[in-house]
């Protein structure tokens, strides 16, 4: 029986090793939610249901409760014996000092900034106009309500013009003060500052909220320049990695208003960050612009995001939403206008309408297919005569989370990896050069086409046991055939960094999602791979992965190279287009007409497509030479 029970409740003192952050906590807290509060990042994909076994601890002394079924079933009996527990299982019974190793920290991930530039008419719905006013005399005593809206219409569409009270206050005198010429800033008919002319500058800012990193480009409105960026880690990644995790923990009231507040103060300091480094203050912010997924989306705006999970899978609203930044809490001029980008279905957000708007997508005659392979891969193919798009879950294996050595993009990750045919030897490359602790997205891929050229793997994924006997990088571990990346005395880990057969199955899980997605959309459309005229892949993982491994894997269709081009943050893209062009903006109502969504879930010939997209294509390895042609060969199942 925990201790807890028996004394009753009480706080206890957990001291977190190497940080030496300290924080009190009531008995039967766990050690993932004593580490959220006193600042300690762990990283815990699954949102601390003890699924992911991601969250591993050390006990170094005090009291924790029982082991848990799902600690018996993640940890080694040795790791358990030797005090190894789950953050998220593990309940705190009295003081403790817990030693929190490098692998289960939460690194601060490289995060994509750029995108496609776009060409777009400079047109804002913030814009400064400088006018001079008629003095008043006995035959012209118009109030100076109207006196100013009269020449605002000569330089503008605008025969109306509205205030708010504070600013009406202000209106006589600024007007006599400045001897009748001034600098009006307005967010299209609204007056937002009056000042002493000239003003020559207005900014901006837009902001791409991820699931796993936000980014906020500060942007000068009157020349389209981007003059600051900030962006971080999405605060949300304590509560899940994926969005499933944080729409189930929304279910609660108060735990949505937590996950919302969380992420206005995360926009709110990427966009101070962005503000400092362009030398201006956020209140001089016209508007904000913001894209995310539709969870994202929703759980900003504090939209209960449940039934986004539930068939029919119906989000709250779809339409662009223009509110006032300061009833949302962000931090900008007083009267700043937030701009939401439009949703499309439950799992289509904001951000995928961001990459059809700065891939201009619905004005194009090519046939474009879009890939933003993110948390959440979201897909969209068409052209101007129309668009479809779905949603395929398959970013979890691919940026790591359900694979054993699986990590974010951060200092220690292989990033680039290939295998010298024969020997079986690789060569990678690691994020910041360091020993590798783990393997990220764009390593992934590279392994599994890599594993597969070099007929590691047969086509239907399974490593070849064969090989054992063969060479030492392939080894059978507790759960199959494994081939070994790196030795441990060469890792940060002192572990070895193996790719398992469950790790093969996960990918080709998540590969056959997208391309199975693809397939249904081509079909929708009544064309074949030979139909695309271009393939965009958008997104953080889409930046970094090899294109050409990807293809070998079988993730995209097979389409010549140089249709297929990388489109950097296009979400990002989308949102600064809608800032700086009110001719796009109007646009995004246009694209919701266009675009048809797909529930693949419920697809009459998904889990067609899906099982036939679970094999590795072979095309690719017509080169080798007859002694590697086994390698097309499934293996058979009677064999060890």
């Amino acid at each position: 029986m925990p201790l807890s029970r028996i004394l009753g409740e009480y706080m206890a003192k957990v001291v977190f090793e190497p940080s030496g952050k300290k924080i009190k906590v009531s008995t039967g807290t766990t050690l993932l939610e004593a580490a959220k509060e006193s600042g300690v990042t762990i990283d815990a994909p699954c949102g601390g249901k003890g699924t992911c076994g991601k969250c591993k601890v050390h006990l170094k002394s005090g009291p924790l409760g029982d082991i848990t079924a799902s600690e018996r079933k993640k940890l080694s009996p040795e790791e358990l014996k030797a005090g190894v527990r789950l953050a998220c299982m593990a309940s705190i019974e009295g003081d403790c000092i817990i030693d929190v190793p490098k692998e289960s920290m939460l690194g601060e991930q490289k995060i994509l900034i750029d995108g496609t530039e776009t060409v777009v008419t400079l047109d804002p719905y913030v814009r400064v106009y400088t006018v001079t006013l008629p003095k008043p005399h006995l035959h012209d005593n118009r109030c100076d309500w109207f006196r100013l809206e009269d020449e605002i219409a000569t330089c503008s569409e605008y025969t109306s013009i509205d205030f708010d009270l504070s600013t009406l206050r202000q209106l006589p005198n600024l007007i006599r003060d400045n001897n009748y010429e001034l600098s009006v800033t307005m967010y299209r008919n609204h007056v937002l500052d009056i000042a002493k002319a000239p003003v020559e500058k207005v900014y901006g800012a837009a902001v791409d909220i991820g699931t796993t990193t936000m980014v906020a480009y500060v942007m000068d409105l009157t020349t389209g320049d981007i003059v600051g960026i900030g962006s971080m880690m999405n605060p949300q990644i304590p509560y899940g990695d994926d969005l499933m995790a944080r729409i189930s923990y929304s279910f609660n009231q108060e735990n949505l208003e937590k996950l919302s507040k969380l992420v206005i103060e995360g926009v709110n300091k990427i966009i101070a960050e962005g503000c400092m480094k362009a030398g201006i203050d956020p209140s001089v912010l016209g508007e904000i612009t913001i894209v995310g997924n539709t969870a994202m989306h929703h759980i900003f705006l504090g939209l209960y995001p449940k039934y986004l999970s539930l068939a029919p899978y119906c989000p709250v609203v779809k339409q662009p939403l223009d509110i006032p930044a300061q009833k949302v809490g962000l931090v900008a001029h007083r009267l700043a206008n937030c701009h939401m980008l439009p949703v499309m279905a439950g799992f289509v957000g904001s951000d995928h309408v961001g990459v059809i708007l700065s891939c201009d997508i619905h004005n194009s005659p090519e046939m474009t297919l879009a890939i933003d392979v993110g948390t959440n891969g979201e897909i969209v193919l068409g052209n101007k005569d129309g668009m479809v798009c779905c949603s395929a879950a398959a970013g979890p294996a691919l940026e790591g989370s359900t694979i054993k050595y699986g990590m974010r993009a951060a200092d220690g990750a292989i990033e680039r990896i290939s295998i010298k045919r024969g020997s079986l030897k690789p060569t990678y490359k690691t994020i910041g050069n360091t020993k590798p602790l783990g393997i990220c997205g764009s390593g992934i891929i590279d392994i599994a086409a890599e594993m597969l050229k070099a007929a590691v793997i047969d086509v239907t994924g399974s490593i070849r046991p064969e090989l054992e006997d063969e060479n030492d990088r392939v080894q059978e571990g507790t759960h199959g055939y494994e081939y070994v990346i790196e030795w441990a005395r060469k890792t940060g880990l002192n572990k070895d960094i193996v790719i398992t057969s469950n790790d093969m199955r996960e990918i080709q899980l998540a590969k056959a999602a997208i391309y199975a997605g693809v397939s249904i959309l081509m079909e929708k459309k009544g064309i074949t791979a030979k139909d695309i005229d271009r393939v965009m892949i958008a997104g953080a993982f889409g930046n970094y992965i090899d294109i050409e491994k990807a293809m070998t894997i079988g993730l995209f269709p097979e389409v010549p190279m140089e249709k297929v081009m990388s489109v950097g943050n296009a979400a990002g893209t989308g949102a600064r287009v809608s800032l700086i062009s009110r001719e796009k903006r109007d646009e995004e109502k246009v694209i919701l007409d266009k675009l048809s969504y797909v529930e693949l879930a419920t697809h009459c010939t998904f889990q067609k497509h899906f099982v036939s997209a679970m094999n590795f294509p072979h095309k690719d390895l017509s080169l080798f030479p007859e002694t590697m042609k086994h390698v097309y060969a499934p293996i058979p199942r009677n064999k060890k």
